[in-house]
């Protein structure tokens, strides 16, 4: 007589997934050998049924190419209208997309190296007829423990094939490295020995299936500030986490989550992540030998910041404040000073790495560099924050009260302004203090 599994009353089951169970794991167990004796030509995956939103859903794992050859695709094509869209289970190839998830494989999994993959989401249910093979999953389940949650096994009949609902772009990209010409057969054989997770939803409306690819899409985006510092792989995020660990100012003051290259004006961090990896990427990218590694192009950066902060003033307050936990020196207070302050913002970082390279380019010495960026007025306007006036004026007044060197900063609105931080903007400001202060100290290309 079959166990009844109370929480499956009320699951609504497709009619091509048969669900039985047994009392004893033994039995549970038994049921692959019994089917290997008997040549049965399906595939046995062992794994965890259990009750999620609803439905009946299977984790498990497997090699990398079984997971190829029982899943399938079905694209809709760009430009589709909405009906034609609701008739197929994955969206059109984002050719960006696919070529990221190859290199990845390429340079990971194909060379035996460390990776990892989110697991695959596949249905069993949508899109079946009366033609089509009916899975089974055995589950070893007593009807009195009242759990969601049992061992199983899944039998997927010859000719069965999961379709994808998450991971088209990952299982596309697989199958296509391993049916690829151009290929090695080493790299081939390297991806084959890994294995991947897989969930399968036992489902046969396809609309849910469209919600449930939907659903694992709604998973908030790693800040970029977060990937710098996790993502070592790439060697400029693997730069600018040993530049901030290896300086305790960075370490104590450079924010590894925020999502922006800007900070809030509040924040007790004066810099994000993103903006030192910035300050990497521009040294590394316009270095006068682009012959040299990552490393030998930015080496000196932390006796660099050294001197930064021993001689620009509001670095040194808050370097006194580090040390001083009684400090009342704050690093809000200090970026709103007359209007903001740009050395304590995403821009000002991207102009250190101006500078940097500039001392570089011209042979200069980092203290005398720095003590020539003391030199300068760090503020946006002549006045406070506090002191412009609201209403229509308020734009005239600030391009009236802003500083020449970073006027074209601002990007003024009705009632506030931003200030930017582009690549371009920072160029003009660089070239307004090389001719307006490090030409004056001889400090400079302009000054020669």
């Amino acid at each position: 007589m079959p166990i009844v599994v109370p929480a499956l009353a009320d699951i609504n089951i497709p009619p091509h997934v048969k669900v039985t169970t047994t009392d004893s794991f033994e039995s549970l167990m038994s049921e692959i050998g019994r089917r290997s004796m008997m040549g049965y030509a399906g595939e046995s995956f062992f794994g965890t049924a259990f009750v999620q939103g609803s439905r009946l859903q299977f984790t498990t794992a497997m090699p990398i190419q079984k997971m190829v050859e029982v899943s399938k695709t079905d694209r809709s094509r760009k430009k589709d209208n909405v009906r034609d869209v609701t008739e197929h289970s994955n969206r059109p190839q984002e050719s960006g997309h696919a070529k990221q998830v190859r290199s990845y494989l390429m340079n990971t999994a194909c060379t035996g190296d460390k990776f990892i993959l989110p697991a695959f989401t596949f249905n069993y249910g949508v899109g079946l007829d009366d033609d089509s093979p009916i899975a089974s999953l055995i589950l070893f389940a007593s009807g009195s423990d009242g759990t969601n949650a049992w061992p199983g096994i899944l039998l997927l009949p010859q000719g069965a094939k999961l379709d994808t609902t998450d991971g088209a772009h990952r299982r596309s990209q697989i199958d296509e490295i391993l049916g690829s010409p151009k290929v090695d057969d080493d790299a081939k054989e390297a991806l084959k020995r890994n294995a991947v997770d897989v969930k399968i939803v036992f489902e046969n409306s396809r609309s849910d299936s469209h919600q449930d690819f939907a659903d694992c899409g709604k998973a908030k985006a790693i800040p970029k500030s977060l990937v710098a510092t996790f993502d070592v792989r790439d060697l400029r995020n693997q730069r600018s986490r040993e530049l901030v660990m290896k300086t305790p100012f960075l370490s104590k003051y450079v924010d590894a989550t925020a999502s922006n290259v800007n900070l809030s004006s509040k924040s007790r961090m004066i810099w994000s992540m993103s903006a030192v990896r910035m300050f990497i990427a521009h040294i590394v990218d316009h270095h006068p030998d682009q012959g040299l590694t990552e490393a030998e192009k930015t080496q000196g950066a932390e006796d660099f910041f050294a001197a930064l902060i021993r001689h620009l003033p509001q670095l040194a307050a808050l370097e006194k404040a580090r040390k001083d936990p009684s400090s009342e020196i704050t690093t809000g207070s200090l970026r709103d000073i007359k209007g903001g302050d740009v050395a304590l913002r995403g821009i000002g970082m991207a102009i250190f790495a101006r500078a940097f390279l500039q001392c570089i380019e011209d042979d200069i010495d980092f203290e005398v560099m720095a003590a020539n960026l003391a030199r300068i007025d760090w503020h946006l306007l002549a006045c406070e924050r506090s002191d412009l006036p609201d209403g229509p004026t308020f734009g005239s007044e600030v391009q009236k009260n802003a500083l020449p060197t970073w006027a074209h900063l601002l990007v003024i609105g009705e009632s506030r302004y931003r200030v930017s931080s582009s690549s371009v903007d920072a160029d003009m400001a660089w070239d307004k203090i090389c001719n307006q202060v490090l030409a004056a100290s001889g400090a400079s290309k302009t000054a020669a």
